[in-house]
């Protein structure tokens, strides 16, 4: 009897599998890839002009990629529709240091320097939106920065990271194609990523993918909206979870706590960022970093309104030789020659924030984050008491 139903269930798979059902199978299979890929701009398009209605921008970006592949869209839209709310509006661009990785969204620098401006301007309408990307380098700054030129701010302020001058963790000097390949990127930008950048052939097989086939240009929106994001983030986030249980969810030690628990800490994180920083000498002519950061300080020079560019600093209580060597040292003084060279008004923190104002090896804690933007503030503030409301 058992045999019969096995034999019985094997002959229908066979019946299933037949080259006649195959080729019914694919030719449903392509029609339908045919349908998404002939309506799926226009839904999209429906999906962002209906989600735009109702869409309230929070303080900064969301942390998911994904989400920000999203939300990107819908917060140039809102940001546009609610300038005229305010007398004057600050576009801060940057990397994990300006959207205030580790710390609340009211304790970001954009934040705080939102209300340093305020204090300084009374009796008017100050808003400072943070467009920071994390782990955003030189080149995807350029791109957000020409991306977002088109809503005329009254000011920009951007920061560049020494942790992207070298090998950083990203080598992709533009490291999300989403920027790169965003149809509002104006035509003359992409020219000069492909010049700072000639993309490799890997590069360009993607490229022409998300530019001619709806389907993958959207794969990460579909993700976000069909999941909440990606469901590869969900399995490593249970995962994780599942690791910090097993492993008794302990909690290291503070970079700022004393006694050797927090020196063996420390060593231990140095030792897991080490591969980020190279203290090899900085080529001017090749480095793609120092290239896009001399295309972002062309472009803000030739705008009517004020902008301001500060370096950031690094852990030296965590990261020592690191950045305390000569190389890594004139490394950065390179990048302030540059930053000074451009005539763009800039602050350079490399070296000057002690060790209690990090969360880590680079990100700053509120304190931290509310001494640069006092500082940012001191320079911004004149350049913008001349704006009219």
């Amino acid at each position: 009897m058992l045999l019969d139903v096995m034999r019985d269930r094997w002959n229908r798979i066979r019946e299933a599998v037949q080259p006649k059902d195959l080729r019914r199978v694919f030719a449903v299979f392509l029609g339908l890839m045919l349908l998404a890929q002939v309506s799926l701009p226009s839904l999209v398009n429906r999906y962002y002009e209906s989600q735009s209605r109702t869409y309230v921008y929070g303080q900064r970006l969301p942390r998911n990629f994904e989400q920000i592949h999203k939300d990107f869209p819908l917060v140039l839209c809102y940001i546009e529709k609610h300038l005229s709310d305010y007398d004057i509006n600050v576009l801060f661009l940057g990397d994990s240091v300006a959207y205030g990785a580790g710390v609340g969204e009211n304790e970001t620098i954009p934040a705080y320097l939102e209300e340093e401006l305020k204090g300084m301007l009374p009796g008017k309408k100050v808003r400072v939106w943070n467009l920071a990307v994390p782990g955003s380098e030189p080149g995807d700054l350029y791109c957000v920065l020409r991306r977002v030129s088109y809503l005329h701010p009254d000011a920009v302020v951007a920061d560049f990271n020494l942790l992207f001058y070298g090998k950083a963790s990203i080598k992709d000097p533009v490291a999300f194609n989403w920027l790169y390949l965003d149809p509002g990127l104006p035509a003359d930008a992409v020219q000069k990523v492909n010049t700072v950048y000639p993309r490799p052939f890997p590069d360009r097989v993607a490229e022409f993918f998300d530019r001619y086939f709806p389907l993958y240009h959207y794969r990460e929106l579909i993700n976000s909206v069909l999941f909440g994001g990606h469901p590869r983030d969900k399995v490593e986030a249970e995962l994780k979870a599942l690791w910090q249980k097993l492993s008794g969810g302990g909690v290291a030690a503070s970079a700022a706590s004393p006694g050797p628990a927090a020196a063996a800490d420390r060593a231990k994180q140095r030792e897991k960022v080490a591969f980020m920083y190279d203290s090899s000498p900085l080529n001017t002519r090749s480095n793609q970093a120092y290239l896009f950061t001399e295309a972002a300080l062309e472009f803000l020079k030739q705008q009517d309104y004020p902008s301001l560019v500060f370096l950031t600093d690094q852990n030296r209580d965590i990261l020592g030789p690191l950045v305390t060597n000569p190389g890594f040292v004139g490394n950065a003084r390179l990048v302030e020659s540059l930053l000074r060279r451009h005539q763009v008004p800039y602050l350079s923190f490399f070296g000057r924030m002690p060790g209690e104002s990090f969360v880590d090896h680079v990100h700053l804690n509120p304190d931290g984050n509310r001494k640069v933007a006092r500082e940012l503030a001191r320079e911004l503030a004149p350049r913008l008491r001349g704006v009219s409301p």
